[in-house]
């Protein structure tokens, strides 16, 4: 089938929706605590002084750094006037004098100086980044990171949530979320009935390819079982992404309103069982920039 791509919103969400904000504050939350630390273990953190975060959302992760690290710089980049919005406004409340937010685009060059960061950061980016723009954006990442400087993207192959579990409808949304892409140049799968949009094991490459050396791969496991801490807050970032991402569903065409919603049902209902097992994986790429 031949793909397609909805120009008038390359996020599968709307990035304005103050209901996305919301759940995107609870994943960075999940995130980093699944991460076990804000930066890799083995990234000297004296090196680090100016700290970029592409797509950052409502600024959670930043906000965490600058506070956690007052003595480094800490840049957010987004394109989303909402989530700036709060990101600014709740850095301001939390005194954090040491960020600055700026709209960009990761799709477009980034309006930065080269030389500009120790380190860039991007987390999840696939749900709005066609594949032939992640080697243009890592190349970009590139000219602005200084030599010695580092890189980490944190991908994931599925969307939040849905990489294994005992939950038939919540695999029905692996599946059709995976065709979804594919159809929307997505995903590196050649495959539309995939499992998976193939995203993270083609990041070492594009890493190499922009220059970048120590290139190292770090995975994550997020368990959101019965009984773990984290169900209930995977629970809450379903339950609103799941709603959420189904007009994009309907109109890639890979499923209807009707079905969707009986599939959602489903997955609700499927959460709520003592019986249910499910996690998430993804993975954190990152690698040092070499001399230019």
């Amino acid at each position: 089938m031949e793909t397609f791509r909805p120009e008038e919103n390359r996020y599968v969400i709307d990035q304005e929706s103050s209901v996305e904000m919301a759940r995107l504050m609870e994943l960075d939350i999940l995130t980093t605590k699944c991460m076990g630390s804000l930066f890799p273990a083995d990234v000297a953190l004296s090196t680090i002084h100016d700290v970029l975060d592409v797509a950052c959302g409502p600024g959670g992760w930043v906000s965490e750094v600058a506070f956690a690290h007052p003595e480094k710089r800490v840049v957010g980049a987004d394109i989303s006037h909402s989530m700036l919005s709060y990101a600014r406004a709740y850095a301001e409340v939390q005194g954090l004098q040491n960020t600055t937010f700026y709209y960009r685009s990761a799709t477009e060059p980034l309006d930065f100086p080269d030389d500009s960061f120790d380190f860039v950061n991007s987390r999840f980016m696939v749900g709005f980044m066609w594949k032939e723009a992640w080697p243009n954006y890592i190349q970009e990442c590139a000219r602005i990171i200084r030599p010695g400087g580092v890189i980490r993207l944190t991908e994931s192959d599925c969307m939040s949530g849905l990489s294994a579990g005992n939950s038939v409808a919540l695999s029905w949304f692996n599946r059709i979320m995976v065709r979804a892409f594919y159809r929307t140049g997505r995903s590196f799968c050649e495959d539309e009935d995939g499992y998976q949009v193939g995203v993270t094991p083609m990041l070492p490459k594009f890493l190499k390819e922009a220059g970048f050396q120590a290139i190292r791969e770090q995975p994550h496991l997020l368990n959101f079982s019965a009984g773990t801490e984290t169900r209930e807050r995977m629970f809450k970032n379903l339950q609103i992404g799941l709603k959420l991402v189904q007009p994009f569903l309907v109109k890639a065409g890979v499923t209807t309103e009707e079905e969707v919603e009986r599939c959602y049902q489903q997955v609700i209902t499927d959460f709520m069982s003592e019986d249910f097992r499910a996690a998430w994986y993804f993975t954190s790429v990152y690698g040092v920039r070499g001399e230019k």
